[in-house]
């Protein structure tokens, strides 16, 4: 993989597959999440971006997607947008891709007119390489709820607000 990855934001057909293996490769999703990544791709190759609500960028390796994000608008909030996905190949999670697909997620919805970004996640233990990276990358832990997806599993919720880059 080159040192500055591209990104693609169109879904192909096989990507639906390619993302569940994905999500299930990182260990840390059970079946209803991994189900639920793959329903977010197919709605998006379904309706598309702009009517599904579900935007992409991937980035693809060798052997497949290395990472990608899903990420789109709050239904009823203005200008607020939530991450669904950020998910790397595990093989791949030391070369920067994740810090690369967050910048450039940030920099889509400051595109589409988004002034925050929201990312939910798990409070347990398995968890916590997620919320170092969020916070090295400029979040902040707004809200945790307790036992929230189940007895042990909470809910931590990260924002960031976003500033459009200075030309140049």
């Amino acid at each position: 993989m080159s040192s500055s990855p591209s990104f693609r934001q169109r879904l192909r057909p096989e990507d639906a597959d390619t993302i569940s293996a994905l999500v299930r490769r990182t260990g840390v999703f059970n079946e209803e999440e991994i189900a639920t990544a793959r329903e977010l791709a197919t709605a998006n190759l379904a309706a598309g971006a702009i009517a599904s609500g579900y935007h992409f960028l991937i980035v693809d390796g060798d052997d497949g997607i290395d990472g990608y994000t899903c990420f789109g608008p709050i239904p009823g909030a203005t200008k607020r947008f939530d991450l669904y996905w950020i998910a790397v190949n595990p093989d791949s999670q030391h070369g920067r891709i994740g810090q690369r697909l967050i910048a450039a997620t940030e920099d889509a919805v400051i595109a589409m007119g988004g002034v925050m970004l929201f990312a939910e996640t798990s409070t347990r233990s398995e968890y916590e390489p997620a919320h170092r990276f969020y916070v090295a990358s400029g979040y902040t832990r707004v809200a945790e709820i307790a036992d929230y997806y189940a007895d042990g599993d909470g809910l931590a919720v990260y924002a960031k607000r976003l500033e459009p880059k200075p030309n140049g």
